[in-house]
């Protein structure tokens, strides 16, 4: 058992900078778009990895149930539906900061205690090649637990590069870099959503 976690957690660290690189569009203006403390930050990077920790677990358990039948066109699809989601979400974001008085903006303002989490879920499902590489190792385990193991593994070694983020959490006390913080989530939203499409397509 440990050696699985163990394997999951080295495939995480020598990968954790391409997922960072892959998520960075997200995870960047969503952490510069606001002005938080010191505690808030870390309690948003806390939300952001349970998200993440929830998806790698229900993947984890999927790949052990089907093992041999995950068809790479169906990897495609959950991968284009997630960044769909995520720049929806990015771009709701927005509109609740920028335009308050929306009775949608009011319900995802009180709701934003789960944004992180949701954030963090959607891009935990995100179909980048190290995730695929984990996919390929929890297959190879040949049971629903391995596989599981292998992906707390995973998402405990691509968690450490998630403290890189902190210092961008710092940045959004300032107004001028929030506002960029901002349009680069409108930016990043609109190019998650027209490269989510083409994977439905």
């Amino acid at each position: 058992m440990i050696d699985l976690v163990l394997a999951g957690a080295l495939l995480g660290l020598s990968t954790g900078v391409f997922c960072l690189a892959s998520c960075a569009p997200v995870f960047v203006p969503y952490m510069m778009a606001e002005d938080r403390t010191f505690r808030h930050n870390l309690s948003v990077l806390g939300e952001l990895a349970a998200g993440r920790l929830a998806a790698y677990i229900i993947v984890g358990i999927a790949v052990g149930l089907l093992a041999g039948m995950i068809d790479a066109a169906v990897l495609h699809r959950a991968a284009g539906a997630a960044l769909v989601a995520v720049s929806l979400l990015l771009l709701f974001f927005v509109l609740s900061k920028r335009s308050p008085e929306f009775a949608l903006c009011r319900v995802l303002k009180g709701r934003a205690g789960t944004m992180p989490v949701l954030f963090g879920f959607l891009t935990g499902i995100n179909v980048c090649p190290p995730f695929l590489l984990a996919i390929s190792a929890a297959a190879a385990a040949g049971s629903v637990a391995g596989s599981v193991l292998i992906f707390l593994g995973f998402f405990c070694g691509t968690s450490a590069y998630l403290l890189v983020l902190l210092p961008f959490g710092f940045a959004g006390k300032s107004e001028t870099v929030r506002t960029i913080g901002t349009i680069t989530a409108v930016l990043s939203g609109v190019l998650f959503f027209v490269i989510g499409i083409a994977y439905l397509l």
